[in-house]
C-alpha cells in the first residue's frame, strides 16, 4: 500500500488576477500567506516519509517548512512543476484573446498554446513521477500545482482528459490517494 498526500500550493497574485504564470513565479496574496503558514502542519499531521515538491517558491517554500517541521527528507522534483503555457505566459484569458495567441487548456494531445506543453506530456512526466513514489512504497506528500494534481489523478485514477475537469482544485487543496495492488483510489479531498 502506498499514500501520496497531493497539495496545491497556497494563493498568489497570479491566481486572484487570473494569470497564467505557469512555469514562472508569483507572490502570496495575504490569504496565501495564511495558508502558507497553517499547510505545513497539515502535511505533518499526514506523516510522510518523504516530501516532494514542485521547485517554484510557491509550492517549495510549504514543502520546506513541513520538512523541517517533521526532520523529513525533500526531494526538490522538477517533475511536479506546473505546466508550461508557452505564448500564454503570464497573460490572462482576454489578454491572451486579445494578442491572438490560440489557447486550448482542454486538449489533451496539443500545446495548450503555441510553444507550450501538452496536457498529454504534462500527466507522463508527472505521471512518472507518482510511478516512482509508488515503488518506493510507504507515504509521500506531493506539494505541486493545480495541473500536476489533475495530471496525478488522471494518471493513478485513470481518468479520461475530460473527466479530469470533474474537480475543482482550489489553493490549499488536500488530496490523499492511496494505491493497492497498483489500483489508486481517493481517499479524502479537502481544502488545507
Amino acid at each position: 500500500m502506498v499514500d501520496i498526500l497531493f497539495v496545491r500550493h497556497p494563493e498568489t497574485e497570479a491566481n486572484i488576477n487570473g494569470r497564467f504564470v505557469g512555469q514562472g513565479e508569483s507572490a502570496y496574496t495575504p490569504e496565501g500567506l495564511r495558508q502558507a503558514r497553517r499547510l505545513p502542519a497539515k502535511i505533518a499531521a499526514f506523516e510522510p516519509g518523504t516530501i516532494w515538491t514542485s521547485p517554484l517558491l510557491r509550492a517549495r517554500v510549504v514543502a520546506e517548512r513541513a520538512a523541517r517541521i517533521m526532520g523529513t527528507p525533500l526531494v526538490v522534483e522538477p517533475r511536479l512543476i506546473e505546466l508550461d503555457f508557452g505564448a500564454a505566459h503570464a497573460l490572462t484569458w482576454e489578454e491572451a484573446q486579445a494578442a491572438g495567441i490560440r489557447f486550448d487548456y482542454r486538449s489533451f494531445d496539443g500545446p495548450v498554446a503555441p510553444g507550450g506543453e501538452s496536457r498529454r506530456q504534462l500527466q507522463e512526466r508527472v505521471g512518472a513521477a507518482v510511478d516512482d513514489a509508488c515503488e518506493q512504497g510507504g507515504r509521500h506528500a506531493f506539494v505541486c500545482h493545480a495541473g500536476v494534481m489533475r495530471a496525478a489523478f488522471g494518471h493513478a485514477l485513470r481518468l479520461t482528459p475530460d473527466q479530469l475537469w470533474m474537480f475543482a482544485i482550489h489553493n490549499a487543496q488536500l488530496a490523499h490517494v492511496r494505491f493497492v495492488d497498483g489500483t489508486a483510489m481517493l481517499v479524502e479531498y479537502r481544502q488545507g
